[in-house]
């Protein structure tokens, strides 16, 4: 008697898994349909972001192939991938394009793609590095009061790029012929810790000069 009463429990709970299965079974094929979209979007999606990258690369190489026979040519198609922060190649494009314009000795054309750069990143590192390079090409030519209003942030922030900022402040505010604002500079600069050996023979070497010129 057990045994039979044994046997109609397990058939009951079978009957009732069987109908539980029956009754969600839509439940797991909309969830496995749901995996395999996400999974096959998932795939074509990197695999166009390799193609997009791919095709921005070989962009870039032919701009930089024409540069050698047309350099207007060169630079429309650099300003192009320089303006398309998505391609993979913008921030290449735009230091690209910016020292095809200092071989031809246009710093003005240089320094805008530079600052277009700047803008386009948003204050990241290569924005900061782009407004470094923006002021480098222009330390000797270039308006004093804007170029120290692009180094001023630079310096505030105690970053990466602040004795890169600091030297080139120095060097604008001497060109400018404001020796005692430069020496000041030049003077923080040299007191700051783990000074770049280079960038400290620089500033001495400024200084020296300025002093020797008061």
């Amino acid at each position: 008697m057990t045994d039979i009463i044994r046997d109609i429990d397990e058939e009951m709970r079978r009957d009732a898994f069987l109908a539980r299965v029956r009754r969600y079974s839509w439940v797991f094929f909309l969830v496995v349909v749901v995996v395999m979209v996400v999974v096959t979007v998932g795939y074509f999606w990197q695999d166009r972001q390799a193609r997009t990258k791919a095709a921005a690369a070989g962009e870039l190489s032919s701009a930089l192939t024409l540069a050698e026979t047309d350099a207007q040519g060169a630079k429309e198609q650099l300003d192009a991938l320089a303006a398309d922060v998505n391609n993979g190649n913008s921030i290449l494009a735009s230091f690209e394009r910016a020292e095809l314009s200092l071989r031809e000795g246009n710093d003005a054309e240089a320094t805008k793609a530079l600052e277009n750069l700047a803008g386009l990143r948003e204050g990241d590192a290569y924005a900061k590095a782009a407004i470094v390079f923006s002021v480098y090409t222009e330390v000797n030519t270039g308006d004093a009061a804007k170029l120290i209003g692009k180094l001023d942030p630079l310096i505030a922030e105690e970053g990466a790029f602040t004795e890169l900022a600091l030297d080139l402040k120095a060097q604008v505010l001497a060109r400018d012929g404001q020796n005692d604002k430069a020496l000041q500079v030049l003077e923080a600069l040299l007191g700051r810790e783990g000074l770049d050996r280079e960038l400290q023979a620089r500033a001495e070497t400024l200084r020296d000069s300025l002093g020797a010129g008061s």
